[in-house]
């Protein structure tokens, strides 16, 4: 949408150059302040704003006063994104003259450029006003504004009267392609729940947290249930809180009955390109119906969009994990990791790659570790019936270098372990959905009850709002 614009403000620039070359000009020696904008005219139609910078500044040396070459030589700050400097030079010319209307605008835009809609509103509010030319861009400009800050209220009123000033050029083409967005987009509500209900089955349970391995299989039903609501939402900043629910109960083996109440605090802030997050969550487990765990974890985050299909993520994260009845596994845990994801097939499928690195530190030394996860999946749809079926495949290896002796086995403890995992998402009706999932876990490690294999199938049937 910002390419029209430009063409367009490359034409009213253009009168303002015309409107300078019929102005007398002062020689100086050597090249006149003239002959130096002149060139820096030349070079920007030709699309070198570089050397046109160059060229206005050459000229303000010769003539300080020169306004035109100040409002050009801004105009090509802006053209190039430099939009801090475009401001610094727009703010000047309106200090010496404040109804400069072509300054006005473009310091609007500029902070646009800055992602500052709201500064941006009252410089294209008092260039529309004093300029019958750029009302109706600047009626766009403020819509746009609005439209960026959320308020879509605000943003129709003025695109429409854009609209109304004149139908028929490429602003108003402009306006209307963005009341079509607004007209599209559903305000999304604030909140979702999902419950799922299933059965797993089992062919080794297993605690890792315990290093407890049973070597026994067994069926247990599956209970889930998550939520979440945001509490604060504009266009830049949002805060969601939520609440996840796990129980399973098993056939036989009831003593490992799993209980977990995941409570969340997410926070994310967009800012210059970078999406600036920190996630904050309490997680309470029991196990065989006695308390079992408490973890305390913060993790801050930044993201950014490498290329078009190519997004990536790094973060830091910090873990207090407190056991109720094994104060010695008690632990501080910090991390730092990297992840990636590539989109493809029009963005209905998408790769991970990532890294995890920890330094765990507990209070019994010989379950400190260095741990490196590394772990990758695809999502991909699968074109069947148009039954709109989904399906991953992931692997993930980790590998845990323990730094104390473990006395259990007079050495050092190492555990490496492999997983692959196979999920399968069907639309069934509505709201309504299936899961089907296999996890493969190979479990290598000099402990005895950390080597093991293992298989589990869940399946699940859910709803979400």
């Amino acid at each position: 949408m910002k390419f029209f614009l430009l063409r367009l403000l490359r034409g009213m620039a253009s009168l303002c150059f015309l409107t300078f070359l019929l102005l007398p000009h002062s020689s100086l020696a050597g090249e006149s302040a003239e002959d130096f904008l002149n060139k820096g005219l030349a070079y920007s139609e030709k699309g070198d704003h570089e050397q046109a910078i160059v060229s206005f500044k050459n000229a303000l040396e010769v003539d300080p006063a020169l306004e035109s070459a100040h409002l050009n030589l801004g105009i090509s700050y802006f053209k190039l994104k430099s939009f801090d400097l475009a401001v610094q030079t727009f703010q000047l010319i309106l200090e010496r003259d404040p109804k400069d209307s072509s300054a006005l605008i473009f310091l609007g835009l500029s902070l646009q450029g800055q992602e500052q809609y709201e500064k941006a509103i009252p410089y294209f509010e008092k260039a529309g006003r004093l300029d019958a030319d750029f009302h109706q861009l600047a009626l766009f400009n403020i819509g746009q504004s609005h439209f960026h800050l959320g308020n879509n209220e605000l943003a129709s009123e003025k695109l429409n009267e854009a609209v109304r000033v004149d139908s028929s050029n490429e602003i108003a083409d402009g306006a209307n392609a963005l009341l079509g967005i607004i007209a599209d987009k559903k305000p999304a509500k604030p909140w979702h729940l999902s419950f799922n209900t299933g059965f797993e089955y089992d062919d080794n349970v297993t605690v890792s947290e315990q290093d407890l391995t049973t070597n026994l299989d067994d069926f247990s039903y599956i209970f889930e249930f998550s939520g979440a609501y945001k509490v604060l939402q504009t266009s830049k900043f949002e805060v969601e809180t939520g609440y996840d629910f796990y129980q399973s109960l098993h056939d036989d083996l009831s003593a490992f009955d799993l209980q977990s109440h995941i409570f969340s605090l997410n926070g994310a802030y967009e800012f210059k390109g970078l999406d600036l997050g920190i996630l904050s969550m309490y997680n309470r487990t029991s196990l065989g119906a006695a308390d079992f765990l408490e973890i305390y974890s913060t993790s801050p985050s930044v993201g950014f969009s490498v290329t078009d299909t190519w997004y990536a993520t790094v973060n830091y994260s910090y873990k207090n994990t407190n056991f109720f009845d094994l104060p010695e596994r008690d632990a501080q845990n910090h991390g730092f990791g990297f992840s990636n994801f590539l989109f493809f097939l029009d963005g209905k499928a998408m790769f991970t790659l990532g890294y995890h690195f920890e330094n765990e530190i507990t209070t019994g030394p010989e379950f400190d570790y260095l741990g490196h996860f590394f772990n990758t999946k695809v999502k991909l749809p699968i074109p069947f019936w148009n039954l709109q079926t989904k399906v991953s495949v992931g692997y993930d290896y980790f590998f845990k270098d323990y730094k104390n002796t473990t006395a259990s086995i007079g050495e050092k403890r190492e555990d490496y372990k492999n997983t692959i995992d196979f999920g399968v998402y069907q639309p069934l009706y509505k709201n309504i959905h299936a899961k089907l999932k296999y996890q493969y876990i190979n479990s290598i490690s000099n402990l005895a009850s950390s080597d093991f294999q293992e298989n589990i199938v869940n399946l699940l049937l859910g709803i979400s709002f």
